[in-house]
């Protein structure tokens, strides 16, 4: 007689929008101050430009390595999401693939410029709603 065992999930909720958008100023802070000291400590190519440096290019290399890396590592989300105990799953409530978190960080802006246009125009989002990068790549974001 063979038995065999298998870890039961625990019920787990879809995120606050409140804890994602916390999650995700830990994480910029965190990138922000990485990229400050890669700065502080080289040399830049430009001084004068503030935006059009070459440099910005590498920044946003930098973002999407860390989001779409450590979203589909084994923590399942970025260090601010880790810390705030959420988790980054697919359909299936696996981990997803990196180029899924990839795709996420692809359309994250537009999520953001979403949420931000609800604020100015009064639309209330809700607390639980599935953010557009989660919809186009089929995720979901779980405390």
């Amino acid at each position: 007689m063979q038995l065999s065992y298998q870890k039961a999930k625990p019920n787990l909720l879809e995120a606050q929008l409140g804890t994602r958008a916390l999650a995700f100023c830990l994480d910029t802070l965190f990138l922000l101050t990485i990229i400050g000291l890669i700065e502080y400590f080289t040399i830049s190519s430009n001084e004068e430009a503030f935006l059009l440096k070459s440099e910005r290019l590498l920044h946003l290399l930098m973002g999407w390595l860390y989001f779409a890396g450590t979203e589909s590592a084994a923590w399942q989300g970025s260090v601010g999401k880790h810390l705030l105990g959420l988790r980054v799953v697919g359909q299936s409530g696996d981990r997803i693939s990196f180029r899924c978190a990839s795709l996420r960080y692809l359309f994250r802006p537009i999520s953001i410029f979403v949420l931000l246009m609800q604020a100015l125009t009064g639309t209330k989002a809700s607390s639980h709603s599935r953010l557009f990068h989660d919809r186009i790549c089929k995720t979901r974001v779980l405390s």
